[in-house]
């Protein structure tokens, strides 16, 4: 409490007893120990004293934040009686109602008693808000909302009514009164059941007399006391879904077919083997004496076989049958010789690239209309596994290059590094490694900007290629870091060689960042010696650790790795001055 209030606590008069009534409302004690907030106003809406709970209450009336309070005082000094008044105010986060009560005392003085009724009120306006939604949403519903008393009656039915009746004829009637099957009265149980049901099929009767049949859920109404007193549920009208449950099963039995042929594409990795899967699949499962799978071919746009699945003529008759299909829009269909055969474009964005012959035996029944669907969807299925088998050919080229340069990139060089030695410990022949980094790279990069640093990279592409022979490999390992492998190379070579690459690639300086730190390249090599048997590991390892010793001692020089197991440094030749 502030030094406000302790000196109006102060200066608060004693009151003699007068009645009980005054008594209790005027006693200082009672008013401070009083759980509810409780304050003493003067009449200009000053207030003198509050007990402990409407402190903060009264903190905010002195400090002008409720200038209804003002407004509320002055009508309680005139009014008999005091007044009661709900007020709503802002407050941090939201707002708050108050149920404020102002009584007059003595000494003109007036007792203002608020109460906060804010979750009252939010609780009595959600309610009612509920109720509104299901109100709505029970009278927008496309379901049959319906109660039912103890009696089995009904009591209450969604204003829309129902089976083409009115709400209003279907009240006070019996579910029996429409049970397209009287007998069948356990059907009518869902309508009255003591324990919940969830979607039973009811069939009922139309106003026009047609069946109907509705998916039932239901659930029992009870008493505060445990007392049944009917049920309430919704009902939903599935005669449609029943009419089609026909088309279903013929359905289902496609879709199961068709789950095998794509399951059996799916299980290959191989797009090669995607399509030989699809077509033994197809035959199986559509009981065809053969089925061929033709794809085109990008290079010299010509539509190939690449599958093949039944006896050995069937790939005679798909060829021609392929001749027949061509001269038509999508699908052919005809006998030829001893077979009934249907042939279909596959597609890919409606583009055609490939075609699926699906071959019969004469005697083999005309293919029905589910027959016919799944061979269109199998060219469907097969018109994608095409394009991913030419996206898949696409991929193993991409994975193998580099993209900026179209060098080999790290993988692909490592891969075929290691067929290259393996080869080279049966034919004891020598062989180079090189690894190649560029010298102040960062700098082109910060200063130009990357354009510039990848047109560099591609210049030094050019100086390696331009160097290095045909039967050489040459990779970008990423970054600015290359490799070569000079098969046949000794020492001698492979220095000579590295001499070449120093000196033609004084060109990169054009490129550089700044004049006294020129791009370059510093070269590290490792020699295997003929009959040597270093495992590649040891090998690559040589040759970048010297590559590393030559940028820590003086780039755009090369050095050459001491041989294996010497504890000999690397030998670093052409050294210029360290930059």
């Amino acid at each position: 409490m502030n030094r406000a209030h302790n000196e109006a606590e102060k200066t608060m008069p004693e009151y003699g007893p007068t009645t009980a009534r005054q008594a209790f409302i005027l006693d200082p004690q009672t008013m401070a120990n009083a759980e509810a907030p409780v304050l003493v106003m003067e009449k200009n809406g000053t207030p003198i004293f509050a007990n402990k709970n409407a402190k903060s209450f009264a903190d905010g009336i002195r400090d002008g934040l409720f200038p209804e309070i003002n407004q509320l005082i002055l009508q309680a000094a005139i009014t008999p009686g005091g007044v009661v008044e709900l007020l709503t105010f802002e407050v941090q986060g939201g707002t708050a109602t108050l149920e404020l009560t102002v009584l007059p005392m003595a000494d003109d003085r007036l007792l203002l008693l608020p109460r906060d009724v804010s979750m009252d009120r939010n609780l009595r306006e959600a309610l009612i808000d509920s109720r509104q939604r299901y109100r709505d949403i029970v009278e927008v519903s496309s379901a049959f909302a319906w109660e039912t008393d103890d009696t089995g009656k009904f009591i209450f039915v969604s204003p829309r009514g129902a089976l083409g009746y009115k709400a209003e004829e279907l009240v006070g009637r019996s579910p029996l009164d429409f049970l397209l099957d009287t007998a069948d009265q356990d059907s009518e149980i869902v309508f009255r059941s003591q324990k919940a049901a969830r979607d039973v099929p009811v069939w009922l009767k139309r106003a026009n007399g047609n069946a109907a049949c509705l998916a039932v859920s239901s659930t029992p109404v009870y008493t505060r006391d445990g007392r049944w007193t009917g049920t309430r549920g919704l009902a939903h009208d599935i005669t449609e879904q029943r009419r089609r449950e026909g088309e279903v099963a013929t359905a289902r039995n496609r879709d199961r077919l068709m789950t095998y042929i794509v399951r059996t594409m799916r299980d290959e990795i191989d797009p090669t083997l995607v399509l030989k899967g699809a077509a033994e699949a197809s035959a199986r499962a559509l009981a065809c004496a053969g089925c061929a799978i033709f794809r085109r071919n990008e290079d010299t746009n010509k539509i190939e076989m690449v599958a093949c699945h039944g006896r050995q003529d069937i790939e005679l008759i798909s060829n021609q049958a392929l001749n027949q299909l061509g001269k038509t829009d999508d699908v052919f269909e005809a006998e030829i010789e001893s077979y009934r055969v249907l042939a279909h474009h596959s597609h890919y964005h409606q583009r055609v690239n490939g075609a699926v012959i699906f071959i019969f035996n004469a005697d083999h029944p005309v293919p029905n209309e589910g027959e016919r669907a799944i061979m269109s969807e199998v060219s469907d299925q097969i018109g994608i596994a095409i394009e991913q088998a030419a996206q898949h050919d696409r991929i193993v080229t991409l994975s193998r290059t580099d993209g900026l340069t179209g060098l080999l990139n790290r993988r692909a060089f490592f891969d075929e590094l290691g067929r290259r030695h393996a080869r080279l410990l049966h034919d004891d022949m020598p062989a180079a490694l090189m690894y190649v980094d560029m010298d102040n790279f960062k700098l082109v990069n910060d200063v130009h900007g990357h354009q510039t640093g990848d047109e560099a990279i591609l210049a030094l592409t050019r100086i390696l290629l331009d160097n290095t022979r045909p039967v050489d490999l040459v990779a970008r390992l990423g970054g600015d870091e290359f490799v070569v492998w000079l098969d046949g190379a000794d020492k001698e070579t492979a220095a000579k060689r590295a001499r070449i690459l120093l000196e033609k690639s004084t060109a990169l300086s054009s490129f550089s960042g700044a004049k006294d730190r020129p791009l370059g390249i510093s070269v590290g090599i490792a020699v295997r010696d003929a009959a040597s048997k270093e495992p590649l590991e040891q090998l690559v390892l040589r040759a970048d650790q010297t590559m590393y010793q030559v940028k820590k001692h003086g780039k755009g020089s090369f050095g050459i790795a001491a041989p294996p197991g010497s504890d000999e440094p690397a030998k670093i030749e052409n050294q210029e001055t360290p930059r």
